[in-house]
């Protein structure tokens, strides 16, 4: 299994907010915080335990911390097999599963390009001859520190001679904490089987329902959106909140909340899972775009909060 390396972690301040990063462990963000007037530190991320960042750890076992990127596709392929412009592609498994899962940027060391002292730019680039992918590639991801909290961008370049599909987005693990609050508004949910793939399109139901703010549900909740307002707000018992701000492209939302554990995923994406396969069956709204050679796709995530 690929092992990311430890590695040093970036530190960078604004503010109040304080965010570290680990350009080797996949470009993570290893935590993220604000600090109240009264001292008190609010991790707004599950923290990336400190034995992971100082030791290492399997790429395909991350822990369920901190938050990562997405590309160049999100979530789940079925069988990891689809076919494009008259060619199959075949993408490996994720380890223990059916399907590929995640794309590549979370299981890859990061190289820092730029860093201020409430900035830093990193970048990974990709040649085909893995396997995993075979499109040449080339991703930036930005993050930036402000007053208001968090601003991160994420970009993917086509460096191959032909027409890819494309997919990213941002894979945060929020700290779930007792009597923490949901709200969000969707127009439309993706069922999934048993495997987490998508299998179509349909209307939200009352259990996944957030249109109104509500607390998270007891039992395991996972549930693809799409049509989002781009728009979701997570609201502590104390009244600190968190308001995540998604760009254009980013019309889907996963939300992944399994009961009893001490995270929540909110994760803005541009594609619903399975969206090559899905598209091919005739869905429409599944999010899949063509990335033609020399060609960019760019995406943004802003996180505001208030105490």
């Amino acid at each position: 299994m690929p092992w990311l390396p430890a590695g040093p972690l970036h530190t960078l301040h604004a503010g109040t907010h304080t965010l570290r990063v680990a350009p080797a462990a996949g470009g993570r963000m290893a935590t993220f915080s604000t600090t109240r007037a009264d001292g008190q530190v609010i991790d707004w991320l599950a923290p990336l335990p400190w034995p992971a960042l100082e030791q290492g750890f399997d790429a395909f076992q991350w822990p369920k911390a901190g938050s990562y990127p997405l590309l160049p596709f999100s979530n789940r392929i079925r069988e990891g097999r689809f076919r494009w412009d008259g060619r199959d592609v075949d993408l490996p498994a994720h380890p223990g599963q059916a399907h590929a899962m995640h794309g590549f940027g979370h299981a890859r060391a990061w190289t820092v390009v730029e860093q201020g002292s409430d900035r830093i730019v990193m970048g990974l680039a990709h040649e085909p001859a893995g396997g995993d992918w075979p499109w040449a590639m080339h991703a930036r991801q930005t993050l930036r520190l402000t007053e208001a909290g968090l601003e991160a961008e994420l970009t993917i370049h086509n460096d191959g001679e032909t027409a890819m599909p494309v997919g990213g987005g941002f894979h945060p693990f929020f700290a779930r904490v007792p009597g923490m609050r949901l709200r969000f508004d969707a127009l439309h949910m993706w069922p999934a089987d048993a495997g987490g793939v998508a299998t179509g399109r349909t209307v939200v139901g009352d259990r996944e329902r957030f249109l109104r703010e509500r607390h998270l549900p007891d039992a395991d909740l996972s549930v693809y959106y799409s049509g989002w307002k781009r728009a979701a707000t997570l609201k502590r018992p104390d009244g600190a909140a968190l308001t995540l701000r998604a760009g254009d492209g980013l019309d889907h939302l996963v939300l992944h909340a399994p009961g009893g554990c001490d995270f929540v995923c909110l994760e803005p994406v541009s594609h619903v899972a399975d969206a090559v396969n899905l598209s091919v069956r005739g869905w429409e709204g599944t999010g899949l775009r063509r990335l033609i050679p020399g060609d960019t796709a760019t995406w943004r995530m802003q996180w505001q909060v208030s105490l």
